[in-house]
């Protein structure tokens, strides 16, 4: 009876203690870094890329609620070209955003670039979501979008 114990103790011990290595463990943590205006026009100028920049804050509902759709669409076309990129719009910092991103589990960069971006870009509501082309924003999308709009336009994008 001591021997059933101590295998099913040390069986739950290995569970619980030792790292989650099968092929569907978490991805790796999104950290938000900071990004000046001269980062964010580099990425939107990089040519060559069709990518997706997506202006969002944390206070913003219809932003949170968009995300779900992002990541699965991110992961259904990152291997065909797809690049997108999260930027951050709020005027704290990054930290209100980091939260967001952690509790969505973000599968894409998240940069903070704060409120002066949205002036300097023409970010008049959120979600705004930039579709870029070979270095040229091809088409602003403001608000929030279903999934199925956004694969339309994503399907567009990498032709």
């Amino acid at each position: 009876m001591l021997n059933y114990r101590f295998w099913i103790i040390l069986i739950t011990l290995a569970i619980v203690l030792l790292p989650n290595t099968y092929a569907g463990a978490a991805q790796e943590r999104i950290v938000i870094e900071k990004m000046d205006a001269a980062g964010l026009g580099r990425l939107m100028q990089d040519p060559g890329n069709q990518r997706m920049i997506v202006a969002m804050a944390s206070w913003c509902g219809p932003c949170r609620k968009e995300l779900p759709a992002l990541i699965e669409l991110f992961k259904k076309y990152q291997n065909q070209g797809l690049k997108m990129v999260g930027i951050s719009l709020d005027a704290d910092g990054p930290e209100a955003m980091q939260r967001i991103v952690d509790k969505a589990g973000v599968n894409f960069p998240v940069y903070w670039v704060g409120v002066d971006a949205a002036h300097e870009y023409g970010i008049y509501a959120i979600p705004m979501i930039f579709l870029i082309k070979d270095g040229e924003v091809v088409e602003k999308l403001p608000g929030q979008r279903s999934k199925k709009y956004l694969d339309q336009k994503i399907q567009s994008l990498l032709e």
